[in-house]
């Protein structure tokens, strides 16, 4: 066991890297417990483009460009956390630690060195499991219900420092949806820095990881990996639907070339078997608007879709007879496609 010695409070000048609720609430926090006011350091406004279109009206969303002109706090946009005149320049700001709540870039060592080790990260799930991006999302892939945090100290890794503290809780909603996983993992959050910042000041307990449990996931990106197979069982792909959902854009399929993104479904079951040559095909309407397809093992219930990011009703496009598919080559795109997620952004704004 590792101890890291950190300052008094009122010797301690945070800077935040990153964006997002979580950054906003922890910057409250600070400043409720009367610690030197902090300095936000996000990427280039443009990148954030995209999540201000989805997430504006989500209730796990803060626009950081908002909160900081609201509450008065220096902002910095950069493109490279690792710049050289960046660490230098948050040094001569007096700057003496740093938290990274998700930042888009991978702490190295320089910035490490500049900060003597008070770099530190929170991270959504129970480390060393679930390294990586995109966790809450392969957690719902994984049919996991619960949700998790640890606050850690920042190494050369990937989420691999020493532990500082970590929580999970059991997810008590029957059929939880993404935005149900944020909304909770964000509450668990600020219990993490609650707790955080009152070990401030004293000796911070470092448990190194265990190696042997560590698993790690790749980003996701909906547009490119929200493509539904419709070889899957009914349940998997209810699963993945929730696992793209709201407040993100939704996984997707296509008719007659139009591209569908289904926002809601509900797997149901079949005492029939049928043929692969049927999956995909729409065999029922309802009163309520929804529509009923074949799948393997049953029957997927489609209660809500979306046409370029607009909500129509499913039984007013999706026709009894027609046939839901992927063409091969997305398929093949949205499994094996690693998106870098600033490049993404660009591209989403050059379409604008």
């Amino acid at each position: 066991m590792n101890f890291l010695k950190v300052p008094k409070k009122n010797k301690i000048k945070f800077v935040l890297l990153g964006s997002g609720k979580p950054l906003c609430d922890l910057c409250d926090l600070l400043i409720k417990n009367k610690f030197v006011k902090p300095i936000i350091v996000t990427h280039p406004k443009r990148f954030h483009k995209r999540d201000e279109k989805l997430l504006s009206h989500s209730k796990t969303y803060s626009s950081v460009f908002e909160y900081s002109k609201k509450n008065n706090i220096e902002l910095i946009q950069a493109e490279k956390v690792n710049d050289a005149k960046l660490i230098m320049l948050l040094c001569k700001k007096k700057c003496s630690a740093a938290f990274s709540i998700s930042c888009r870039s991978i702490i190295k060592k320089p910035f490490l060195d500049a900060f003597n080790g008070l770099v530190f990260n929170i991270h959504p799930a129970y480390l060393p499991e679930e390294r990586g991006g995109a966790i809450i999302s392969w957690r719902i892939l994984n049919n996991k219900k619960y949700v998790a945090a640890t606050l850690h100290q920042i190494d050369e890794g990937i989420d691999s420092g020493p532990i500082i503290i970590q929580k999970k809780k059991k997810l008590n909603i029957r059929n939880p949806f993404l935005e149900d996983y944020i909304l909770q993992t964000n509450d668990l959050y600020i219990k993490l820095f609650s707790i955080f910042i009152q070990k401030l000041g004293s000796k911070l307990e470092l448990k190194s990881q265990n190696q042997k449990r560590a698993s790690y996931y790749s980003r996701l990106y909906t547009e490119i990996n929200g493509a539904i197979d419709w070889n899957w069982s009914n349940v998997e792909i209810e699963s993945f639907i929730n696992a793209f959902g709201s407040p993100y854009p939704g996984a997707f399929t296509f008719l007659n070339n139009k591209k569908i993104s289904i926002l809601e479904g509900k797997s149901e079951k079949s005492n029939e078997q049928f043929h692969t040559f049927l999956y995909g095909r729409i065999i029922q309407k309802f009163q309520d608007d929804s529509v009923r397809v074949v799948t393997k093992k049953g029957f997927l219930r489609i209660k809500k879709i979306a046409i370029n990011g607009t909500i129509t009703s499913p039984s007013e496009i999706l026709q009894l007879g027609n046939i839901l598919y992927t063409p091969s080559e997305v398929l093949h795109e949205s499994k094996t496609k690693i998106t870098n997620v600033r490049n993404m952004k660009a591209k989403f704004e050059n379409k604008k």
